[in-house]
């Protein structure tokens, strides 16, 4: 990698002292008609080197590279006006190889699908494992080249997935992937609000621990977006950096789709376009340094609305700025190594030298770091104790116990905030007491049924036993959702179950749930339950079609109903299992870093500069 750097160092420089003198390389006395380096360009390549001190060969040989592609690109541009077929720059970054350019030609009305087919065939693999990018996003099969934005001369990133056994399966669905975490993420947050205490599924919480209301479009496109920029932050780790890059690019698809307001109080906008940028540099894709330009600048604007103008909201959010230092000294050196190879030295040096500042804040004592582990902390949570507080092994062990407390504590609040709003009311207008509904759980009563007596009793634990045992069919209940409720008519949905008639039923070799529904009908009448349960072969009749308001068709429709829920609630179950594994379970995870890739890079700029 450091020759490629080099070897592009010197580059950069030549295109500056070309366009600045206004040289032209593809035009006379550069050229010559049989193609041979003219003598005009060995004088120039002469001088360049005397002002670069460089050896005069490796100066003609970087020149000679330019008035080639000088010459290329002059004939494609004529070509184009030709016949409207337009030329591209393809750089193909292939696992474990050198980057490969690439020069396709087509169409510019022909399908996304159409060049990914010419790459794959050229560098000889499956067009599933081809991944064509421009200006930060990934080229489409269906729609033509025209529509994405694809022009004449366009540079293009072609990523090149991994072909090992282990991988293969996981890049060919990669889309279908995306798909089902859309999906997920769309499902749980339908249902996030409705949701009982004891099925809190999902939930955003900004850095404090509080909870996040947003409207559920935005809210379904944030929680998609979270989770594919896990998913692309997993993989970058695991150093997959072209599937990385692929998901956070889908991953910023989707937080676009969030208003402007919601992203400028979290920073999880500006960490998804540094997470980007830094792809773009583990892939050395130099040709889109323009769009890390731009992402950069995004990022930085947006740290600035989150953390507020030297970090104030942040400080006193937090009580200490010291581990967002990270996210600042990745910054700074995206940035800089990005002025680099725009050729912007002076403010590349100026913007490393602050990365290398921030840097040396970041060291911590790795002996401090093991201590602290072995107090119960992680590595990840060691770090930013120790960097919060000036290294200070102490400090860092109570800093970080103060924070844990403070986000449970919000989180109780939450918790029992939704438990107030899901208990309900009682008649005269009070909220039904927690207290007095966990004891009547606890004598063995339903919470349910529990929950209705509390409301209709006004709180009164003696009164609410009596409506239960006595006249459950007087309860009522105008805030259960009609899909939990059935009609006053029919009585057996409040009717509990005696659990001694269940167990003797079951015993008989029937299934329990259905004796329960059984006795439910039957009111507890252990023998008319039997009775409907051998007319349905073990099972309760189906409704009778000439009158469909009987109890058995009643006790059939709440069963399917009950059916739906189960299914909703094995199906919510599913998709948060799916998206845990893809979400970080360890808070400010993204602070942490062992800081060696970030030294190593810093290094080779500083070298070139």
């Amino acid at each position: 990698m450091e020759t490629n750097l080099q070897h592009e160092d010197l580059l950069i420089q030549l295109r500056a002292k070309l366009n600045e003198e206004k040289v032209k390389l593809w035009e006379s006395p550069y050229i010559l008609p049989d193609g041979a380096v003219s003598q005009s360009l060995q004088d120039l390549a002469k001088k360049y080197a005397t002002e670069l001190s460089l050896d005069i060969e490796v100066v003609l040989q970087a020149l000679h590279e330019l008035q080639l592609h000088s010459i290329d690109r002059s004939k494609a541009n004529a070509e184009f006006k030709e016949t409207g077929c337009a030329t591209f720059r393809i750089k193909a970054t292939l696992p474990g190889e050198k980057p490969r350019v690439l020069k396709v030609q087509s169409k510019l009305d022909a399908a996304g699908s159409d060049l990914i087919k010419i790459v794959a065939e050229e560098i000889k693999v499956t067009e599933s494992r081809v991944k064509l990018i421009i200006n930060g996003k990934v080229i489409k099969p269906a729609p033509s080249l025209e529509e994405q934005g694809v022009k004449n001369g366009t540079q293009i990133m072609a990523l090149i997935m991994s072909e090992a056994p282990e991988t293969v399966k996981k890049e060919d669905t990669m889309y279908m992937e995306m798909k089902a975490t859309r999906d997920d993420a769309a499902l749980l947050s339908e249902y996030v609000d409705d949701l009982a205490d004891d099925d809190e599924y999902i939930k955003l919480e900004d850095q404090s621990g509080k909870t996040v209301e947003l409207p559920p479009l935005e809210r379904r496109s944030l929680l998609v977006g979270l989770a594919l920029h896990e998913r692309g932050r997993a993989a970058a780790k695991q150093r997959d950096y072209p599937l990385a890059l692929v998901l956070l690019l889908e991953a910023d698809r989707q937080l676009s789709e969030c208003s402007s307001s919601i992203l400028k109080t979290v920073d999880n906008w500006a960490l998804l376009q540094l997470d980007i940028a830094w792809c773009y540099l583990c892939l050395q894709s130099l040709s889109s340094a323009a769009d890390a330009a731009a992402r950069l600048a995004r990022a930085e604007e947006s740290f600035k609305n989150s953390y507020g103008e030297n970090h104030q909201r942040l400080i006193a959010l937090k009580g200490t700025a010291a581990n967002e230092r990270v996210l600042l000294m990745r910054l700074y050196l995206l940035q800089g190594i990005v002025a680099y190879h725009q050729n912007k030295r002076a403010e590349a040096r100026a913007l490393l030298e602050k990365a290398e500042n921030e840097l040396n804040f970041l060291r911590v004592d790795e002996t401090s770091v093991a201590a602290l582990m072995e107090l119960g902390w992680s590595r990840g949570q060691a770090r930013t104790g120790l960097r919060a507080t000036g290294g200070d092994l102490d400090r860092a062990h109570h800093y970080l116990a103060d924070k844990r407390a403070v986000r449970e504590q919000e989180r109780e609040k939450h918790r029992r905030e939704r438990q107030r709003r899901a208990l309900g009311l009682c008649l005269d207008g009070s909220e039904v007491r927690q207290q007095l509904l966990e004891a009547l759980v606890g004598m063995g009563y339903p919470r349910r049924l529990a929950t209705l007596a509390l409301r209709n009793a006004n709180n009164h634990a003696a009164e609410a036993v009596r409506l239960i045992q006595e006249q459950p069919e007087l309860l009522e209940d105008s805030d259960m959702s009609s899909e939990e409720t059935e009609s006053p008519s029919s009585e057996d949905s409040i009717v509990v179950p005696d659990e001694k008639l269940v167990a003797e039923i079951a015993a008989m070799g029937y299934d329990e749930e259905e004796a329960k529904t059984a006795l439910r009908v039957a009111k507890n009448q252990a023998g008319q339950a039997v009775d409907l349960l051998v007319a349905g072969g073990g099972h309760l009749p189906a409704d009778d079609p000439e009158n469909p308001s009987t109890s058995s068709g009643a006790a059939s429709r709440k069963r399917q109903k009950k059916h739906k829920r189960d299914k909703k609630k094995r199906e919510r179950e599913q998709a948060l299992d799916r998206l845990s594994r893809a979400i970080r379970a360890e808070e400010d995870e993204h602070l942490d870093t062992s800081l060696l890739e970030e030294e190593e890079f810093l290094a080779q700029y500083k070298s070139l500069l």
